[in-house]
């Protein structure tokens, strides 16, 4: 005797469907949450590995490094090279003997100045000469222009003050690793390596002629806020709504004035730093 197998009917092949559709739908969040923390951690470390670089170069130099050089214009990152496992690559760019060009060593991505949460692909910089990308700019109160400061400077305390912070390469114009060049850069300023208080964290780049200088804010594609390596090599998360100064939103070099985000960047403001604000 022949047995009928029974098929799934539409309306029940309909409702299968709709049952995955609504599993893929709650696992995808999951998903992302977890690529998300996986790329966070990974910044984390890289800004550990950059602080722990900024105090080896302190105690073989007696300084942290120069923003950038002069009139090399090699930035921070460059001379930290040798304290990231990249001293064949700072011999080959040799900082010391020549000036900052583009080349086939300063367009190279290195992984720990590049954050995987930046959702950018460019693995150069169009707004800075196409140099290679950065996601990190340093703190021109402890790394200035051609500067030499000592850590005995931050009299705020060194688990007060930031070192180095984020900056992406899509709702922002990102950084340069080796440097920059005034003349030929499509921006022409220091913001290629060094960030500022004047805007609030995540503030978006205002897009030429960019007359506030929004360009200088640190910024991150992770919720809420950006990373910070302070100078004791610590490393912390600050919130967008950290407050800084309104009043300095400007292309002016920031001064000192009680908000915390300007205390947490001065070096040796007096203002007194909160530890419920980070």
């Amino acid at each position: 005797m022949l047995v009928r197998r029974r098929g799934f009917t539409l309306i029940e092949l309909l409702v299968v469907i709709a049952i995955i559709a609504v599993l893929i739908g709650l696992l995808l969040p999951a998903v992302q949450k977890t690529r998300e923390a996986a790329a966070r951690i990974k910044c984390e470390n890289n800004l550990h590995q950059l602080g722990l670089a900024m105090h080896m170069y302190h105690d073989v130099n007696h300084a942290f490094p120069p923003a950038f050089a002069k009139p090399s214009m090699y930035g921070w990152s460059v001379w930290l090279l040798p304290y990231v496992e990249q001293q064949n690559l700072f011999n080959l760019i040799n900082p010391l003997g020549t000036n900052l060009t583009p080349n086939a060593y300063t367009t190279m991505q290195l992984s720990v100045f590049s954050c995987p949460s930046d959702p950018a692909t460019a693995t150069v910089n169009p707004y800075f000469e196409n140099l290679a990308k950065s996601n990190y700019v340093v703190n021109e109160q402890v790394s200035d222009g051609g500067s030499a400061i000592p850590m005995s400077t931050v009299t705020d305390g060194l688990s007060n003050t930031i070192m180095i912070g984020e900056r992406d390469l899509l709702k922002q114009v990102g950084a340069a690793w080796p440097g920059f060049n005034f003349k030929l850069d499509a921006l022409g300023g220091v913001e290629a390596v060094i960030g500022r208080p004047t805007w609030p964290i995540n503030t978006p780049f205002a897009g030429l002629p960019d007359s506030g200088c929004t360009r200088y804010a640190w910024s991150s594609y992770h919720a809420t806020g950006a990373n910070f390596a302070f100078c004791d090599g610590s490393v912390h998360f600050l919130q967008n709504s950290i407050a800084s100064d309104p009043k300095q939103q400007s292309c002016n070099k920031p001064v000192p004035a009680n908000y915390p985000l300007l205390n947490l960047y001065f070096a040796s403001d007096g203002y007194i730093v909160n530890g419920n604000d980070f």
